[in-house]
């Protein structure tokens, strides 16, 4: 047996063993540590005490809590060595020999007391020994919490104590507690620090941890979104690894882009956005311009949720799941973020954020309304503009929140969460008077937002959360644009036919009017309950979800003029009230096995979900993980598959009119023109969508020694049956005119003259398409603080190859001018896109506590951004001739002179690629003694724009300079000091 032999020098206790066990121990900070590191610290203070032990004999002992301030040593000694067995001898010469006592069955009995539940009763107190009412008090293991009474106290029973409690509060840093150390569980105090700069460690970077809501999960908290100076949800996603810090423009919508190295509407549709337990939905927008073409002009169609309209006024946290999501989730297939907002007693908070382009002004308040909870209220208003040299382009918006947490019934354990929000953008571009030509966009959106939520105890299901939630949205997108291409035959037709018309001026105004009023109704029960069998903790959560989506607008008007669009598809005045709602019902089931030793534990993650969609499809989804961590090391693997439901506008995208011209004759006298138009209408049945389907799976291992934190992910995201748009011909049926009479001053007379011709005509038509296959590694690495100067690296870094496939074809009109009869159109294959992206940043933080005062600067790496096209050819395979026939073309001529006319630009192809470039922002935030907070920004700090060659221009790597400024500023008032 080794001995490790402590020997201390007699110069501060040399007074004996009496003085020297009553002598004190400082202790710096709040620290959980081991009994070894109880043992160094003894030694750096200074004793006359010698120890002698065997080596790792305390490798299993529980952690010791040690609180900051000063400590006896004979009550430190016990504490650190009461968490076990053994036999301790004290010499005369004050040498401590400590021994494992030996203990018959000593597994057994260990098990029977852990398989005893246990009781915690705790008081929470702030740093003036106040106690805190409201404290979120958690175990995540078991996914059961409580929150405290208004005398700061609360109680949990457990069915052992190895488990760890976190406890949160608003304006206070969240503290965790690991339960085994604590001395006494029927009298345990815990303090909590307010979360200020003067802390000596704060989180200003996206922090990998574990979660049950799903693997590869990175907790964004309030610290963070303060230092990025965050307006809404797209700027805090720049924290994650392989995202850059780029200067906020409102005036474009924010979709998000989780682990792809390119952004495609599909892979943003299916991510979910989740706020306070309510997910975000825009199944039912139907707001497009061209329901053909899903074009929305600036207002998201069939994509994911614009970011601008979640507002951080009064965010808590953001957590952003990126890896395979917890069976509780789903009609996903690209992983979710979830927002959570503050809900505690707050005194007044005005903040401010300033750029050159960009204005926002929030207003936040926490009431404390004694036994009938907590109120929370937040108001939000920004403005931008496209430049700071011009109005044309503009985006405002207001956000206004209330949440209400109520205990419902003491006795019951039952807590309450009621939320309302309101949110209103104007997102557009305005016609400036220097304009010669009007072409005017405002997209107006109002939604109202209700969510009612709790959670209570039930002696046969455990722990039942619920929550109910529905939004309604008035939209209301108006587009007026000054055509000046005219004259143009005049096109009204509602039906399919043949008609006379006359046509436009030369130069008019044409409007369009679209007015939707989506609705969603989110229905979610689920109950926990926990199981402990000797070293075996079960948990397990089963739930049942409904999910209804509706639009009852009164749908698309077109007003004014509509003109003739030569050969494109259009849309006209449609309803969305008659277009059947989007259900979904579900149920799903996991199990969490988690299995605790001595050096080392594992957790085994088992999940199912079953989703009707569409009231015709069934679906299974399948979700697991396993994690092993022995020592500083942890190993993980993950596999899920997901599913998410075609939205309303891709099933139901309405008519599309197909408009061309049998006669026209444009005299200079108005009262003798005249037009013969066809009007086609194509009518899609796309009943044959499917669900987007997404199989993902990941590999990753932990790395935590003393010195550092290293997390490795390698994923694969396969997202198939994405929908897409893609090309069909249609043959359309041409009757030809000849003039009978022409009259002076009247319209001509004319006849068919009975010879048709059938002309081709592209539409786009929807298809699941759409194939991406994305493998990436993932790495952060954490060193230790350097204690000395407070300052802190973290370095980040994500490496995307992306496949993308689009299975359909493209059809493109020959390079003949319009109405020559040898017009024909070719048909192409779609290429694979093959995009890479590696992408690290290198963050410096440097905190002075003392002064209240945090600066970080990080260095964007762009290693490597190129995409290009795999098989990508010029030529078709096939072509339609005049008549609408089919021809296949040989492999071997496609490159014949005679399908020259078909041949694609030679530029259609082009790799796009940049070379290695950095860039440097730069953030600073200062707090007062009142809590007051001021802060700069400065993207591209060193103002560098290296340059490079793109098909023989020069591109720009990095943005423009970039500053802005927030202040933040707390009112205090009596009820809340």
């Amino acid at each position: 047996m080794r001995i490790f032999i402590f020997l201390f020098c007699a110069t501060l206790f040399s007074f004996g063993p009496v003085r020297s066990q009553n002598a004190e121990i400082k202790i710096a900070e709040d620290q959980i540590v081991t009994v070894d590191t109880v043992f160094k610290m003894i030694k750096e203070q200074a004793s006359d005490f010698m120890f002698i032990y065997p080596k790792n004999l305390f490798a299993s002992y529980p952690k010791v809590h040690l609180q900051k301030g000063s400590i006896k040593l004979d009550k430190l000694l016990h504490l650190a060595l009461s968490g076990g067995n053994v036999d301790i001898t004290l010499t005369d010469d004050n040498i401590i020999i400590i021994k494992e006592k030996v203990e018959v069955k000593k597994e057994k009995a260990v098990r029977k007391r852990k398989n005893e539940a246990i009781a915690i009763r705790g008081r929470v107190i702030d740093a003036d020994q106040n106690p805190l009412s409201y404290v979120n008090v958690i175990v995540r293991d078991l996914n059961i919490g409580t929150f405290t009474n208004m005398d700061g106290e609360f109680s949990l029973e457990l069915p052992h104590t190895n488990f760890e409690l976190e406890l949160s509060l608003i304006g206070f840093k969240t503290e965790k507690v690991d339960i085994s150390t604590l001395p006494d569980l029927s009298n345990v105090v815990i303090t909590l620090k307010e979360d200020l700069l003067n802390l000596d460690e704060i989180v200003v970077t996206a922090k990998k941890t574990v979660s049950r809501e799903g693997t590869s999960t990175y907790k964004i908290g309030s610290q963070a979104i303060k230092q990025v100076q965050a307006m809404n949800l797209s700027d805090v996603l720049s924290l994650l690894p392989g995202n850059k810090i780029e200067a906020t423009d409102l005036t474009s919508t924010k979709q998000a882009n989780l682990r792809s190295a390119t952004a495609s509407k599909v892979n943003a549709f299916g991510t979910a956005i989740i706020l306070d337990g309510a997910a975000i939905s825009t199944d039912a927008n139907m707001q497009a311009q061209n329901s053909g073409s899903l074009y929305g002009g600036k207002s998201v169609v069939a994509g994911g949720v614009d970011l601008r309209s979640v507002s951080l006024a009064n965010v808590e946290s953001v957590e952003v799941i990126s890896g395979v999501a917890s069976p509780k989730y789903g009609n996903i297939s690209s992983g979710g973020i979830l927002v959570k907002s503050k809900v505690g007693k707050s005194p007044y908070l005005v903040s401010a954020n300033v750029s050159s382009t960009n204005y926002q002004a929030s207003l936040a308040k926490g009431y404390e309304l004694n036994k009938y909870g907590i109120l929370n209220s937040d108001f939000s208003y920004a403005y931008s503009s496209g430049s700071p040299t011009e109005r044309k382009l503009f985006y405002q918006s207001f956000n206004l929140g209330l949440r209400w947490k109520l205990p419902v019934f003491e006795n019951l354990d039952w807590n309450h969460f009621t939320s309302i929000r309101i949110n209103h953008s104007d997102d557009g571009n305005r016609h400036e008077p220097e304009e010669v030509y009007k072409n005017e966009a405002d997209v107006k959106s109002t939604s109202y937002q209700a969510t009612l939520s709790g959670n209570f105890k039930s002696s046969l299901l455990g722990k039942v959360d619920y929550n109910l939630n529905g939004s309604i949205v008035n939209q209301h997108s108006y587009y007026d644009t000054f055509v000046t291409n005219g004259p143009f035959p005049i096109i009204e037709s509602l039906e399919s036919g043949t008609y006379t018309t006359t046509f436009s001026p030369s130069t008019f105004n044409q409007t369009r009017d679209i007015k939707g009023r989506p609705v969603n109704l989110n229905a979610r029960l689920d109950a926990t309950q926990n199981l402990s069998l000797q070293n075996l903790d079960f948990n397990f959560e089963t739930g049942l979800q409904y999910t209804f989506d509706d639009n009852t607008g009164s749908g698309r008007v077109a007003t004014g003029n509509i003109a003739h669009t030569q050969d494109v598809v259009g849309s006209r005045s449609a309803s969305f009230e008659k277009i059947p709602a989007s259900k979904t019902f579900s149920a799903y089931h996991q199990t969490i096995i988690k299995r605790k030793a001595e050096n080392s534990n594992q957790q085994l993650n088992l999940g199912l979900r079953y989703d009707n969609m569409l009231e015709r499809y069934n679906l299974v989804s399948p979700r697991m993980s396993f994690s092993t961590k022995h020592n500083t090391i942890t190993g993980r693997a993950a596999w899920g598959v997901s599913y998410k439901a075609p939205a309303m506008i891709q099933l139901y995208p309405g008519r599309s009119y197909i408009d061309y011209i049998n006669y026209q004759y444009y005299a200079e006298n108005p009262d003798e023109r005249l037009a013969v138009v066809t009007t086609y209408i194509y009518q899609p049945t796309n009943e044959h969508l499917k669900p987007n389907y997404s199989d993902v799976k990941e590999i990753g291992f932990d790395w935590s020694p003393s010195f550092m934190n290293l997390n490795v992910t390698y994923f694969k995201k396969d997202l198939r049956r994405g929908i897409n748009v893609t090309d069909e011909l249609l043959l359309l049926p041409k009757a030809l005119y000849e003039v009978v009479d022409a009259p002076a001053g009247q319209q001509p007379t004319v006849e068919p003259t009975g010879e048709v011709y059938n002309i081709p005509r592209t539409i786009s038509v929807m298809k699941n398409n759409y194939y991406e296959s994305t493998d990436g590694i993932e790495v952060t690495l954490n060193p230790e603080r350097i204690k000395a100067t407070n300052t802190e690296f973290n370095f980040r870094y994500s490496y995307l190859k992306s496949l993308v496939t689009d299975k359909g074809y493209n059809i493109n009109k020959s390079a003949y001018v319009v109405g020559d009869n040898s017009v024909r159109y070719g048909v192409y294959e779609n290429a694979m896109i093959e995009a890479v992206r590696s992408f690290g940043t290198l963050t410096l933080i440097q905190h002075i506590p003392s002064l209240r005062f945090v600066l970080t600067l990080s260095a964007e790496l762009n290693f490597k951004e190129n995409s290009k096209y795999i098989g990508a050819s010029l030529y078709p395979f096939a072509y339609y001739d005049a008549d609408g026939n089919y021809i296949e073309i040989p492999k071997e001529n496609r490159a014949d002179p005679e399908f020259a006319d078909l041949k694609k630009d030679d530029n259609t192809y082009t790799t796009v690629g940049t070379p290695f470039y950095s860039n440097f922002n730069l953030q600073i935030r200062k707090e007062t003694k009142q809590g007051h907070s001021f802060s700069f920004f400065a993207i591209n700090a060193p103002w560098y724009n290296p340059t490079y060659d793109y098909l023989g221009n020069r591109a720009t790597l990095n943005s423009k300079l970039s500053v802005g400024f927030n202040a933040t500023i707390l009112i205090h008032n009596k009820s809340n000091k």
